[in-house]
């Protein structure tokens, strides 16, 4: 049997074997590396895409804020990192295998590959160690087996090509769909571009955009310190201005710039609100809807500030806070005046500019206001007419100056400097003092307006200005009986006016603002003819700054009559009021039945009623016929006598009856009908007081009866010695013309 023999490989080729087969090695643990960096960078790819659109969807359905995405990114970022970076190390760990780990990693798929590749890596070694006992040509024929068996071996058949193929796909795809996003909506990826890697404010485009009325670009709104607040909402965009390529929205307590605006916005159908108080903790609100949109809001009263957010439609915004300061208010008035026709010609401060001003025309007026703290502004405002705008002195005071030509109202605005708070109003009243003309009054004192030739006229005379008299003055005009029914004459052609000046008190330099006096018109000085009429009125000039101003009183007629004509009506008069004293007798006389039985209380009540009528028809007669006695007096009709007859008879009897009986049965009556009960007061007193009654009013009528006798036998009297006086002139009359004819010469 041939035994055929096989050249066996010496240790040099060995070695190139064992080379060969580490550069295959390495060849295959690079790409296994390759591998593991293209799987890695898919999966971060992967992750990153899959979390950016979790995100992006997130935002666009919850629309986070900016402080809410930056702690998402704090937790999900480092988590990904994490992820990712754990995916890489593992890979990478696993693509350091050395030549044995590789082989054996080989040998899962190609099984006994592994073996032959520790073959040709192990078993040359062997051979150069004298105290292993393998045969060397056993070694060297196992090498070369093991060489040729992994030469007809190809490697690349091991390569899952359809793997790289799909990562390779899942990277483009992960590049594609932020380029396919970019290119389908732009808009929306620029945006959560800059909201997430930027940090951007701007918001996902809304239908509703709200904004609160007086924020402008600021953070805060000024409320007054404990008073009700209105907040006021719209919808509609009213303060939006285009800054560059965007669209600028105020009143939201932060910038909000659009990149669009909308075409139509839509306005919310309610609008909540929502308040943080330091002390009350949360208060929920609906806004009330005053238009389609506009929405209002009273916040309470309140000495704390608070902070608010607002909700409506697709949109909020907030917390926006409420600063409650005091208003501003007026510290001080300074008020300086000049009144025309001042001596010095200066300026006097009024101590209490808030009580009432009165000033006269043409006064100049200068008004300084100081605010409690730095002033922005100060509004006058005059009703009616205008005051000119104050002028700015300090930071916290303004002033003006103007003529005074009518009463006004003056309304006061100030505005705070540090807040921008409007105050209260506040309201300055000066009311014109317009310098009328004297007020004069003339009234005669005990007679009517017919007079005796002697009589004495009592004139009472009173005058009134607003700022000071000059002058008083009586003005009397006598016109004679001829030119009594013609037409009166002008002041300037009366030549029978006599002008009585009257005294006004003086002294301390103190004007006289009010002055009475009295004056007694004596005929007798100058007896005037019977038919003669008086004319009289009084006069009053003023000490007014523009001119001397003049009043007068209405006009007293007097008529000048006979004694017999003004007796006779003054008796007729006197007749009169006896017949109303004999009515009241017969009042006072019924009552006597009615007090003589036993009267109840309605008896004693009625008795009552007419006592007190009586009694006061009874003081006015007596007042009646006293004034007849002083005309009497005054036109001197009558005696002494007379006159003592009828003050004695008639006037002082009336009096003392209604001053003493009369009194006394009333509270006699009185207590009898149910009245407060009286000592002595019974059925018999009032009896006795009416009995009484009737006796003195007898007596008085009786009195009244003698009086007008004694005026009768006087005018008889009188009447004879006027007829005998006549004879006697008419004798006189006829004695003279004969002796006349007698003593006539002839031609």
């Amino acid at each position: 049997m041939t035994i055929a023999t096989e050249e066996l490989p010496d240790l040099e080729s060995l070695g190139q074997e064992q080379q060969r087969l580490r550069d295959r090695l390495a060849r295959l643990r690079r790409r296994l590396t390759l591998q593991s960096a293209l799987e890695s960078l898919v999966e971060a790819a992967l992750i990153l895409t899959g979390v950016a659109t979790l995100l992006v969807l997130l935002d666009w359905q919850w629309r986070i804020g900016t402080s809410t995405r930056l702690v998402l990114l704090g937790i999900i970022g480092p988590l990904v990192l994490l992820a990712i970076g754990w995916r890489i190390w593992h890979r990478w760990q696993a693509s350091r295998l050395d030549d044995l780990a590789l082989a054996m990693t080989v040998d899962r798929f190609r099984p006994g590959t592994g073996q032959r590749v520790a073959d040709v890596l192990q078993l040359p070694g062997l051979l150069g160690d004298p105290s292993e006992s393998a045969s060397p040509a056993m070694v060297r024929l196992a090498v070369r087996r093991a060489c040729e068996a992994l030469s007809d071996s190809d490697w690349h058949l091991l390569w899952n090509r359809r793997r790289t193929a799909s990562r390779l796909a899942g990277l483009v795809g992960c590049v594609l769909v932020p380029l396919a996003f970019a290119l389908v909506a732009p808009s929306a990826a620029r945006l959560s571009v800059d909201r997430w890697l930027f940090g951007s404010s701007e918001r996902w485009p809304q239908q509703t955009y709200l904004s609160v009325v007086g924020l402008g670009d600021g953070n805060r709104l000024i409320a007054p310190r404990d008073e009700p607040f209105v907040i006021e909402v719209r919808s509609d965009l009213p303060e939006m201005v285009e800054v560059g390529d965007r669209w600028h929205v105020s009143g939201r307590g932060e910038p909000l710039l659009l990149r669009s605006v909308p075409q139509s916005p839509q306005s919310p159908d309610r609008v909540s609100i929502r308040e943080w108080t330091n002390g009350r903790g949360r208060r929920d609100g609906v806004m009330t809807a005053v238009e389609p949109s506009r929405f209002r809001f009273e916040i309470p009263a309140s000495d704390e500030s608070s902070r608010f957010d607002l909700r409506g439609g697709d949109d909020w915004l907030g917390p926006i806070a409420i600063e409650r300061v005091d208003r501003p208010n007026l510290a001080s008035i300074r008020l300086r005046v000049r009144e025309p026709g001042t001596p010095s010609n200066t300026f006097r401060t009024i101590e209490n500019p808030r009580q009432l001003l009165t000033f006269l025309p043409d006064t100049e007026i200068e008004l300084t206001l100081t605010g409690s703290e730095p002033l922005a502004d100060l509004r006058l405002d005059a009703q009616p007419g205008a005051v000119p705008s104050p002028d700015r002195i300090d930071k916290r005071s303004f002033a003006t100056r103007w003529t005074l030509e009518e009463a006004t109202t003056l309304e006061l605005r100030l505005t705070s400097e540090p807040t921008g708070l409007e105050s209260r109003p506040a309201f300055l009243s000066i009311a014109l003092l317009r310098d009328r003309e004297p007020r004069v009054t003339l009234r005669a004192l005990g007679v009517g307006s017919r007079v005796t030739p002697v009589a004495t006229i009592p004139l009472s005379l009173a005058a009134t200005d607003d700022l000071g008299l000059a002058s008083v003055r009586l003005q009397i005009d006598r016109i004679a009986p001829a030119q009594a029914g013609e037409q009166e004459a002008p002041e300037a052609d009366r030549p029978d006016r006599q002008t009585v000046p009257i005294a006004i008190p003086s002294g301390d330099d103190r004007a006289v603002l009010d002055h009475q006096a009295r004056h007694d018109v004596d005929l007798l000085a100058q007896p005037p003819a019977l038919g003669t009429t008086f004319v009289m009125i009084a006069e009053a000039e003023d000490t007014s700054t523009r001119g001397a101003q003049r009043g007068q009183s209405g006009a007293l007629r007097f008529q000048v009559v006979s004694h017999e004509e003004l007796f006779y009506e003054i008796l007729i008069r006197q007749r009169a009021e006896r017949a109303k004293f004999v009515t009241a007798l017969e009042a006072v006389t019924s009552q006597r039945e009615s007090l003589a039985e036993t009267p109840d209380r309605d008896a004693y009540l009625g008795a009552l009623r007419v006592i007190v009528t009586q009694t006061r028809q009874l003081e006015q007669i007596g007042g009646r016929i006293a004034d007849t006695l002083v005309e009497m007096q005054l036109n001197q009709i009558g005696s002494v006598k007379s006159h003592r007859l009828l003050q004695d008879g008639v006037i002082t009897p009336i009096r003392s009856l209604s001053a003493g009986p009369m009194t006394d049965l009333r509270d006699v009556l009185q207590t009898l009908g149910g009245g407060t009960p009286r000592e002595g007061a019974d059925a018999d007193t009032a009896r006795a007081l009416h009995e009484t009654i009737v006796a003195q009013m007898n007596t008085i009528l009786e009195q009244m009866s003698q009086w007008e006798s004694f005026v009768d036998v006087v005018n008889q009297v009188a009447e004879v010695i006027k007829m005998q006086q006549s004879i006697l002139e008419a004798t006189e009359q006829v004695r003279d013309s004969r002796t006349e004819e007698v003593f006539d010469e002839l031609p």
